[in-house]
C-alpha cells in the first residue's frame, strides 16, 4: 500500500499548482478509500486550490501550531515573554512519550522559547501540556474564533490514551485543512510586515515562529521524498485513524507555497500499518511535486 510508482508513472514536475493539484486528486481516486482533504495557497500569486478543506479531522499534533501563534500573541500583546520561565512537572502531563521531556526525573526550568521550540521540532507532548495550561483551553478556543477558525477546537492539552481508532470527532482536537493554511498564513503575513488587526503579531515574533518549524526534527511525511529540507518549516501530527501535516516551502528567504495535507479514516483500511504508510508517502509525494514546482519557478 506504500506508494511505488514505476518510472513511467511518476508525475513529471508541474509548471503549475493546478497541475498538482489535479495530480493529487487523480491520485486520491485511486487510493485505497480513505478520506483526502488539502489546501495548497500559492503565496506568489493568491492562487487557492482545495480539496474539502472544510471538513473538520482530529488535528493531532498540527494543532501545536495554533498553540504557537496563540503564545506569539500573547508575548505580542505584553502578556508573556520568550523569556519567561515555567516550572516543569513531567508527571504532570500523564504518562507521555513524544518528545524528550518526558524523560525528566525532578521538576526543571524551562522558557517559553525552549518550550515552544520543543514542541514544534521535536513535538514535545510535556512542553504542550504545560503551555496550554497557561494558556488555558477557553482563552485557546476563543483565539481560534478571533482567527476565524471555524472547524479549529481544542478539548485537551495532549492526547486521550484510553481512545481507539473509531473515536467521535468530539472526542479529539480538530481542525481542517484550511484552518491550518489560514493559521500558517498569519506568520507569513506578520514576517513581511503585512498584518493587522486583533491577531497582530510583530515580524520578529512571527521569524521565530516559522523558525521553530523548520526546526523540525522528524523527516517523515513533508520532508520524506525531499533531498535536502533546510528550506521547508512544517509539523505533523499522526492520530489513532489520521495523519496530518502543514508546512511551507521557501526560496531566497521568501515563502513561496503554503499547503496542509489531511488523510483520515485510515482505521477503515486494513491493514492500518500499511494504511499509515500510504498516507506517508502520499504526504510525500505531495511535498515533492511542490518543492520542484518552487526550484522551476525560482530558476
Amino acid at each position: 500500500m506504500p506508494i511505488e510508482l514505476p518510472a513511467h508513472q511518476y508525475p513529471a514536475r508541474c509548471s503549475t499548482i493546478q497541475d498538482i493539484h489535479q495530480c493529487m486528486l487523480t491520485l486520491s481516486r485511486t487510493g485505497p478509500g480513505c478520506a483526502y482533504r488539502w489546501c495548497i495557497l500559492d503565496w506568489q500569486t493568491g492562487s487557492r486550490f482545495e480539496q474539502a478543506a472544510d471538513a473538520p479531522c482530529p488535528a493531532s499534533s498540527t494543532r501545536k501550531l495554533f498553540i504557537l501563534i496563540a503564545v506569539l500573541r500573547e508575548i505580542e500583546t505584553g502578556n508573556w515573554r520568550l523569556d519567561d520561565r515555567l516550572w516543569l512537572l513531567p508527571q504532570a502531563a500523564g504518562q507521555q512519550t513524544c518528545g524528550a521531556l518526558w524523560l525528566l526525573d525532578e521538576p526543571r526550568a524551562f522558557t517559553i522559547a525552549e518550550l515552544l521550540k520543543c514542541m514544534m521540532a521535536l513535538s514535545d507532548n510535556v512542553a504542550t501540556f504545560h503551555l496550554v495550561r497557561r494558556l488555558g483551553l477557553q482563552r485557546l478556543n476563543a483565539f481560534s474564533k478571533t482567527l476565524q477558525l471555524q472547524h479549529t477546537h481544542h478539548v485537551g492539552a495532549v492526547p486521550n490514551p484510553l481512545l481507539d481508532a473509531d473515536h467521535p470527532l468530539e472526542a479529539v482536537n480538530t481542525t481542517t485543512a484550511s484552518d491550518l493554511v489560514k493559521a500558517l498564513e498569519l506568520m507569513v503575513q506578520g514576517v513581511q510586515g503585512t498584518g493587522r488587526g486583533p491577531t497582530f503579531i510583530a515580524q520578529e515574533l512571527c521569524e521565530f515562529g516559522l523558525a521553530c518549524m523548520r526546526g523540525q526534527q522528524d523527516t517523515t511525511a513533508i520532508r520524506s521524498w525531499l533531498d535536502e529540507a533546510s528550506h521547508v518549516g512544517d509539523k505533523h501530527g499522526i492520530g489513532y485513524r489520521n495523519y496530518n501535516n502543514v508546512g511551507y516551502f521557501m526560496r531566497q528567504g521568501q515563502v513561496k507555497v503554503i499547503v496542509s495535507v489531511i488523510v483520515d479514516d485510515l482505521n477503515h483500511v486494513a491493514p492500518t500499518t500499511c494504511a499509515f504508510a500510504h498516507a506517508r508517502d502520499f504526504i510525500g509525494l505531495f511535498s515533492r511535486l511542490l518543492d520542484d514546482y518552487c526550484t522551476l519557478q525560482h530558476d
